[in-house]
């Protein structure tokens, strides 16, 4: 069964290339009279673990109906169309990881190998191949078994043995997956509520070895948009969602955890969308 919410092309990843083309981008500058933005990012536990189960069922069953669409939704990456395509599908996460690295050079940091990588949200092993020949272990995490599944017999296909694939159930989990060095996510958390999206960036910089660096995508913007937890789980279940949290959500949870932005960069990850998305580039100073 085809999931039951309209297929888009991604506009930053057209079809013929490998990698993003930057006249899809849109232009920047947006939203800088914006004086409000309502979106409730404290719940309860029980609130916290309804709106997770919600997202988690939710991709579940687009991991058994389109997992390879549902990651990149560009219409060849179908189950009808995706094994024309399957490389122009992995070129994708090359690319992202060469920005990933490209961003901690910037920095100053030699970003050549890594010994625990985390990458979080990671469907069918898209950014984990990619991450392998930097990694002496990279662990890629999914509520979803069936995106799990297909991305274990991709590592099969491929002769990929140092990428171990777990599932959770319950945000907690990841304080039971260790420190790494590296933890990258891409693509994930925009489509979780904000009070989720708050709650699992604490927790995967909260797994940041001393040294060690997280990059992550998400949304802080979109425009006429507002979050209440009681009307969120109250309406309408939506497959695919899209969500942000506030930039001052954000750089409140880095400091928290002990961790320094080295950068911040606008990017075009909301489709249609009118809003903003950021890549976050942070640092756990060593002890």
């Amino acid at each position: 069964m085809k999931p039951s919410i309209e297929v888009a092309q991604d506009p930053a990843f057209p079809a013929e290339a490998g990698s993003p083309d930057p006249a899809a981008y849109a232009r920047i500058g947006r939203h800088l009279d914006s004086v409000s933005q309502p979106v409730q990012v404290d719940c309860t536990p029980a609130e916290l673990r309804a709106m997770f189960d919600r997202i988690a069922a939710n991709w579940r069953s687009l991991g058994a109906s389109e997992p390879y669409w549902s990651v990149l939704t560009n219409p060849i990456y179908l189950n009808d169309s995706f094994e024309a395509h399957a490389e122009e599908f992995f070129a994708h996460g090359r690319h992202d990881v060469a920005r990933f690295l490209a961003a901690l050079r910037r920095s100053g940091f030699a970003a050549t190998a890594f010994d625990r990588v985390l990458d979080f949200g990671c469907g069918v092993g898209r950014l984990s191949i990619a991450l392998a020949p930097f990694a002496q272990r990279v662990t890629g995490v999914d509520v979803s078994a069936p995106h799990l599944a297909e991305a274990a017999r991709t590592m099969t296909t491929r002769g990929i043995d140092n990428v171990a694939l777990v599932r959770i159930d319950t945000p907690d989990q990841i304080d039971t997956l260790g420190d790494f060095d590296l933890i990258v996510s891409r693509l994930v958390l925009q489509h979780n509520p904000p009070p989720v999206m708050a709650a699992l960036y604490e927790k995967l910089l909260a797994r940041l070895r001393p040294g060690g660096f997280a990059i992550v995508q998400m949304p802080t913007f979109i425009a006429d948009y507002r979050f209440d937890v009681a009307e969120y789980l109250e309406s309408e279940n939506h497959l695919m969602e899209m969500n942000a949290l506030p930039q001052h959500e954000v750089f409140r949870i880095i400091a928290a955890q002990g961790c320094r932005a080295l950068e911040v960069r606008e990017d075009d990850h909301l489709g249609e969308l009118d809003g903003l998305s950021h890549l976050f580039t942070v640092f756990r100073p060593p002890a």
